[in-house]
């Protein structure tokens, strides 16, 4: 982009810089692991975390005997109460007007939680289309975040972020 102008004034005229550092195109990020959920976006060069979600899931129960089935029915509830919520808060973060407010989101995560939301019929519709990917990081929370947006840094070519 060329732009000749031409302004004598006692200052720089630098807006055409700032016209092409601007980006307008808003990322949405979902972490998912056992031990919580993190909702944030990217816009240009910022980074905004919106929610942390922590939960506490139960563990494999190694005792044998007749609650075996109990604490195991219990703990796939547990997990599909744990998958509902995040279902709503990904809605509640990235619709807006019955439409996405994100141009695209990703999904990543250390647990195989991140395909369970993406496969779920729980998932809003709307933000199932516009999935940019899932990937797997090795974190969960701020961490997988930072390891999340350089994975993905393929599927947002058009983000500037610093």
């Amino acid at each position: 982009m060329t732009v000749n102008c031409y302004k004598c004034q006692p200052t720089f005229y630098t807006q055409p810089l700032h016209d092409i550092l601007d980006d307008n195109e808003r990322y949405g990020f979902i972490i998912m692991d056992g031990s919580g959920c993190l909702f944030g976006t990217i816009l240009g060069n910022v980074k905004e975390v919106h929610q942390r979600l922590t939960v506490q899931l139960p563990k494999k129960h190694s005792k044998g005997g007749q609650s075996a089935k109990r604490f195991a029915h219990l703990r796939l509830e547990a997990r599909a109460n744990y998958l509902h919520k995040c279902c709503e808060l990904a809605t509640f973060h990235f619709i807006e007007d019955d439409r996405p407010n994100v141009k695209g989101l990703v999904l990543a995560g250390s647990a195989d939680f991140k395909v369970k939301l993406s496969e779920s019929d729980r998932f809003d519709k709307r933000l199932a289309n516009i999935v940019l990917g899932i990937f797997d990081v090795a974190y969960g929370s701020d961490n997988g975040f930072n390891q999340a947006i350089t994975l993905a840094a393929d599927c947002m070519a058009d983000v500037k972020f610093v």
